[in-house]
């Protein structure tokens, strides 16, 4: 079984098309914001070592009342790098408290804030459909505009490797089992090919990146006979021969 990527529809209405964009921004110049004094803020650390995850981007979406998410609703604004992890993976997030739409005179009052994150060169910060993880923070449960948010760490866990050989007779189809699906806080590294070639006259070998922790690999002739393995530590390696 191949691996299934499961992307958004493709497929848009040709009248959407007509509709334009008209209440959502991308830090357009001429967007203009008003912030709280109040902040969202937290420590990104890897899961198994404890050492700070430096440069891990974060986006977020703003909400006004009025952005409800369904066809006809505003947008919301899209702000991009609203904070980056330090050297000591400590992240800030500014509360922002209204927007101003480029042309319009008139500030709309942020009621929720959806933090995100980029994915960075040694963790996946998205789910296994590859959607990124997010977080919404509703003004009204949080308390935002009058105090702080402080995260519990968030614990991404990385990745090792997994090499399988497999005689070039047999099936070359793959595909992983019983991944949890990961969640904001402790986001799994999502198991991807990294390379596949000849190993011999008689073999190809799949270089897999994969989360540091236990999984299951359906490969071959017997993709539906799951075979175990377990990453124990970053960056190492496990091996698996399949034979026909």
């Amino acid at each position: 079984m191949k691996p299934i990527n499961l992307k958004r529809p493709s497929i848009i209405f040709a009248v959407l098309f007509a509709i334009p964009l008209f209440f959502s921004c991308e830090n357009n110049d001429e967007e203009e914001f008003t912030f709280y004094d109040t902040y969202i803020d937290g420590y990104i650390k890897d899961y198994h070592t404890g050492e700070p995850v430096v440069g891990v981007i974060f986006d977020a979406d703003y909400y006004t009342k009025n952005t409800t998410g369904g066809w006809f609703s505003p947008d919301p604004c899209f702000a991009k790098n609203v904070a980056v992890s330090n050297s000591q993976g400590y992240y800030k997030i500014r509360v922002p408290k209204a927007w101003k739409r480029e042309g319009s005179t008139k500030f709309n009052d942020i009621v929720m804030i959806k933090v995100k994150r980029r994915d960075h060169p040694d963790y996946s910060f998205c789910d296994l459909q590859g959607y990124p993880h997010s977080k919404n923070y509703r003004y009204a449960e949080e308390g935002l505009p009058t105090r702080s948010k402080r995260e519990v760490d968030i614990r991404p866990i990385t990745y090792g490797y997994l090499k399988v050989t497999l005689p070039k007779t047999s099936s070359q189809n793959w595909g992983f089992w019983n991944y949890m699906d990961s969640d904001y806080e402790t986001p799994y590294y999502n198991p991807e090919l990294a390379i596949t070639e000849s190993y011999n006259d008689s073999l190809n070998y799949f270089f897999f990146k994969v989360p540091v922790s236990e999984g299951t690999i359906g490969i071959g002739n017997n993709a539906w006979t799951p075979i175990r393995f377990t990453v124990e530590h970053p960056r190492d390696t496990v091996i698996i021969n399949v034979e026909e």
